[in-house]
């Protein structure tokens, strides 16, 4: 699993983004933000892949063979630490961390409009 801390470090990223002590060139942020969009794809895929693996077959029908079933199914789902819940620490972690890049370049355009703006009403100085 993620570690507890790791969406609020990026939760505080956000913050210092949102105060002006943390700077990203607008290119790389949609650089970085393009790469969390094809990992965000990847992760979902993977997790509707586990979930699947919930429907275990075959492994016979003694006792130790049902119990291999359920144990197998609760690791992909519903079990202690299974594979769709440590995928969506994942999501979740990947989704924090795009908050902050798409703040780099939300303010760039912002700053962009404002300058034009403020060209076209005073012109070039």
């Amino acid at each position: 699993m993620t570690e507890p801390g790791v969406p609020r470090y990026w939760q505080a990223l956000a913050n210092a983004a949102d105060n002006g002590q943390l700077y990203l060139n607008s290119d790389a942020a949609a650089s970085c933000s393009r790469a969390c969009d094809e990992f965000l794809e990847k992760l979902v895929a993977h997790q509707a892949a586990a979930r699947l693996l919930a429907d275990v077959n075959g492994l016979g029908e003694f006792e130790s063979g049902r119990a291999l079933r359920v144990r197998f199914a609760e690791k992909a789902v519903g079990g202690a630490n299974n594979l769709v819940d440590v995928l969506q620490s994942h999501i979740d972690v990947v989704t924090e961390m795009q908050i902050v890049f798409k703040k780099f370049f939300a303010d760039t355009t912002a700053v962009d409009t404002r300058n034009s703006m403020a060209m076209d009403q005073n012109g070039p100085n």
